[in-house]
């Protein structure tokens, strides 16, 4: 994660148990990401991340799906913190 972006913005798992290792290599922001659904339903969250930081994010399960990943900081999604995840 940094200043306003996801790298890699496309992720894809199998459904179940999903753990992402979330980095904010961000030089001025603290940055974390948000999963919602096509509904627009928030389905998990990490905790906010501090700049040099990294966490182990776990979704323990997560269904079949296409998400959206983002970043829920004051106008960070807007600036283009997101992504997709797809899980099979």
């Amino acid at each position: 994660m940094t200043e306003y972006a996801f790298s890699p913005n496309s992720l894809s798992a199998p459904a179940g148990k999903v753990v992402f290792f979330l980095v904010n290599d961000g030089k001025s922001q603290s940055h974390d990401m948000i999963i919602r659904d096509s509904s627009g339903k928030r389905v998990a969250g990490s905790d906010l991340i501090s700049v040099g930081d990294s966490v182990v994010f776990t979704v323990n399960n997560i269904a079949a799906g296409v998400y959206t990943v983002y970043c829920d900081q004051p106008g960070h999604e807007g600036s283009g913190m997101k992504g997709t995840l797809t899980i099979t």
